[in-house]
């Protein structure tokens, strides 16, 4: 078979960057939902869309929620715990995952007025919504008329909602209070300081303001609030917070959950043996053992010293053996040092106390992908390959959390097409010389040319939209929501106008 005739008929069959190319080059190959990759299958409806809607453009799935959800209720059901679940809506703009959620059980959890009145719209009763984040009054005053959770993280907050007493007659403001500044305890970790959260030392003059203010404020619980990945600091937090629940109670007060926040992880790679092969080539080219991988040579936060490799990556841990509801399973069924090695499960479920968790990027998993035309392929000054797509970093808010798995390339035309076995590198439509859209190689079996789509998987948590930002005039990605039908099709919408509630009583048809 001539190379021509094998080209075609991969580009027909709609050839991604992870089928049929070098194998012998690193790649990270992306988890991926069945119903995305189903979706992308159908190429002239995923390049109808990206054509009518413009470049970039946001693919949600809004149903892949209920699953995420299910799974979380599960972790706490299997344990005979009390509690509830928020989705966070702080990473993702998304009306339709919202609406979606509002049908389930989940909280919600927002950061500013204007994503409380979003929430609102969405169809969450006020008893489910969570406020946090820092607020100004027009915030809390919304919040108290409604009826939110508020969860407060200074004596500011505190005197205000106590002054607000009469905006809501007949009716106590419900609040968490957010701590911070926790004791390592026997596991030593190097202390970082934070904007958010009264530090745990205040705890004690805290519950005396409660005490002394129950007549405004009804004392829900403590809660705290880490990054993924920060393993060491929650034994020590969720010690506290209980010691401080049960003090708490001593003294009068009833709270009724401990709030332990997210930061639970989201596997972005399917193949921890790929990861691993791509971190061990990143450091090689870093060495001077094998070609660079990284734009001009970066090391992406490896760097070389008298021969030597030093420093740390600046990107995230794209493979975790667990997802979010197995990590967040493993944490509550640690012991306790302090409990007498009970678990956070096991102490919550005999005296009665509620478990709110806040899952965060990990309850919008597999949630939405993001689309982008390819304008032109170009060799840089130094001869690397370029791929400039039709869309900037802020459209996948590249510089602050890099995603490291392939893009899944989709080719428009069946024509000659010149192989990528030195890898590309994906930049932007932004007059900057340092607008990257992804900062390292990836290795698609042809190099992607003008009019070629370009997906990237599992963007909804931080990426998509968290920053994105209309600089010099350049298009905000719009967001269509796509639905998996009984036969196998795709249904889309717009992402304001998805409206499940409808679409399941068959009115739209």
């Amino acid at each position: 078979m001539t190379t021509v005739v094998k080209q075609k008929e991969q580009i027909a069959a709609g050839t991604t960057s992870s089928i049929g190319a070098d194998r012998s080059q690193p790649r990270v190959t992306p988890v991926m939902h069945p119903a995305v990759k189903r979706f992308l299958a159908q190429r002239d409806l995923v390049f109808s869309l990206l054509d009518g809607f413009g470049s970039p453009l946001n693919v949600m799935f809004p149903r892949h929620i209920l699953e995420t959800i299910g799974q979380f209720e599960r972790v706490l059901s299997e344990r005979q715990l009390q509690g509830r679940i928020f989705y966070t809506s702080k990473p993702n703009k998304s009306l339709s995952l919202k609406r979606q959620a509002s049908l389930t059980k989940v909280g919600l959890d927002v950061s500013s007025e204007g994503e409380l009145k979003v929430a609102l719209a969405a169809g969450f009763d006020p008893s489910r919504i969570e406020a946090t984040g820092p607020k100004n009054m027009d915030y809390l005053a919304l919040g108290v008329q409604q009826g939110i959770i508020i969860a407060v993280d200074n004596y500011t907050e505190l005197q205000q909602l106590t002054a607000m007493r009469n905006y809501a007659p007949g009716r106590k403001t419900r609040i968490l209070v957010r701590l911070n500044g926790f004791d390592s305890g026997p596991i030593k970790f190097t202390a970082q300081d934070g904007i958010l959260g009264f530090p745990i030392k205040e705890a004690p003059a805290i519950i005396d303001y409660l005490l002394e203010h129950q007549d405004a404020l009804d004392f829900q619980g403590f809660s705290f609030n880490f990054y993924a990945g920060d393993y060491n600091r929650r034994p020590a937090a969720i010690e506290a917070t209980l010691q401080l629940t049960f003090e708490s109670i001593k003294c009068g007060l009833t709270p009724k959950a401990l709030n332990i926040g997210g930061g639970y992880v989201l596997r972005y790679a399917a193949d921890q043996n790929e990861w691993n092969a791509y971190i061990e080539e990143l450091k090689a080219s870093v060495l001077g053992t094998r070609p660079s991988l990284s734009w001009n040579d970066s090391g992406l936060g490896f760097r070389r010293e008298d021969g030597v490799l030093k420093g740390a990556p600046t990107f995230l841990e794209h493979y975790h053996q667990t997802s979010g509801h197995e990590d967040l399973a493993a944490i509550i069924d640690s012991p306790l040092a302090a409990f007498d090695g009970y678990s956070t499960a096991r102490i919550l479920s005999e005296n009665m106390i509620e478990l709110w968790v806040e899952p965060g990027r990990a309850m919008v998993d597999q949630c939405g992908i993001t689309l982008a035309h390819v304008n032109l392929a170009k060799k840089s000054m130094m001869g690397h390959q370029l791929v400039a797509l039709d869309m900037n970093r802020s459209n996948l808010n590249s510089n602050q959390l890099q995603l490291m798995t392939d893009p899944v390339v989709l080719y428009r035309e069946n024509k000659r097409r010149q192989p990528a076995d030195d890898g590309v590198l994906y930049v932007g439509n932004l007059c900057l010389s340092h607008d990257m859209i992804q900062y390292h190689k990836t290795f698609p079996e042809f190099i992607p040319d003008t009019g070629d789509a370009v997906a990237f998987i599992n963007t909804a948590a931080y990426q998509m939209d968290f920053s994105e930002t209309p600089v010099l005039r350049q298009r905000i990605a719009e967001k269509v929501a796509v639905v998996e039908t009984a036969n196998g099709s795709f249904r889309w919408f717009v992402d304001d106008l998805y409206n499940p509630v409808t679409l399941e009583m068959g009115i739209k048809a």
